[in-house]
């Protein structure tokens, strides 16, 4: 739920920064938590943000397109996508089968 939050936090401010024209430059936020304490800072570069924990560790991207935010891991495995693209992406051609050879 935390992560779910965050996310959307990101993705509001980000996607109000991309609506405004803001200009692109790497920027660190540091996080805390209700009691003050750092909870890690959010990283953020062009589309892209990283969450960073505490030990300095991404723990988590999310990568900001119109009308969508998609979170993945550090190995690339999108977990979460909010919202939806503004584009398709047309699906495969369908391969045609392989010839067979007659013995």
């Amino acid at each position: 739920m935390k992560d779910f939050l965050g996310a959307c936090l990101l993705g509001a401010v980000l996607g109000g920064m991309f609506a405004y024209g803001v200009p692109a430059k790497a920027q660190t936020i540091p996080m805390t938590n209700a009691q003050g304490y750092t909870t890690g800072s959010v990283q953020i570069n062009g589309n892209t943000a990283q969450f960073v924990n505490p030990m300095g560790y991404t723990t988590q991207t999310a990568t900001i397109y119109p009308n969508q935010v998609v979170i993945t891991t550090p190995n690339g495995v999108t977990t979460q996508v909010f919202g939806t693209p503004q584009y398709t992406v047309p699906s495969s051609p369908s391969t045609p089968p392989s010839p067979r050879i007659l013995q």
